[in-house]
């Protein structure tokens, strides 16, 4: 699957192009980043935990880097590395309400190796191999869901690292 899409998200509370299988083919949808506060006046669900939600619409949620918050600021992103134009975050979609947009929000998991010493959590990417398992739920979401090996991902604004017995650098 190679689409023809910008990739390119704002974040939450804000409309996004993503992809959905409905009515039998894969489409692109503009929806809104985040489900319906639960309580009045809350904030809306714009990222939910793996382990916690049974999958129900599945949603690709196209991107090219995402945000590592550290007290409440972004302080560093997180671009995989790969030769195609973007990647895909694992989420779920709702239809309209009366009272709500359509709307996405996007799935997290335990931090991958590369991402671990700057966040506990964060988004989950999916492999190319698994966009169109993801939108018709295919396989199971835990084997969708692995983490990334050690040198995936690209820090960006993250200070280097020292070699070890680096005592000049």
């Amino acid at each position: 699957m190679d689409y023809d899409i910008d990739p390119y998200l704002d974040g939450p509370g804000k409309d996004a192009e993503i992809r959905i299988f409905e009515n039998g083919r894969d489409r692109a949808a503009t929806m809104r980043w985040g489900f319906k506060p639960i309580e009045q006046g809350g904030r809306p669900l714009s990222l939910l935990r793996a382990e916690r939600w049974e999958i129900q619409r599945p949603c690709l949620v196209p991107a090219n880097e995402f945000a590592l918050k550290q007290e409440g600021r972004v302080k560093y992103r997180a671009k995989l590395i790969t030769d195609k134009r973007f990647f895909c975050l694992a989420g779920m979609w709702r239809p309209a309400t009366r009272d709500w947009p359509a709307s996405f929000a996007v799935l997290t998991v335990p931090a991958y190796p590369d991402i671990e010493p700057y966040k506990e959590r964060h988004v989950a990417v999916l492999r190319p191999e698994d966009w169109f398992n993801w939108l018709m739920e295919a396989k199971p979401k835990e084997e969708m869901l692995q983490p990334f090996p050690l040198g995936s991902f690209d820090i960006i604004g993250a200070p280097k690292q020292k070699a070890a017995g680096d005592l000049f650098g």
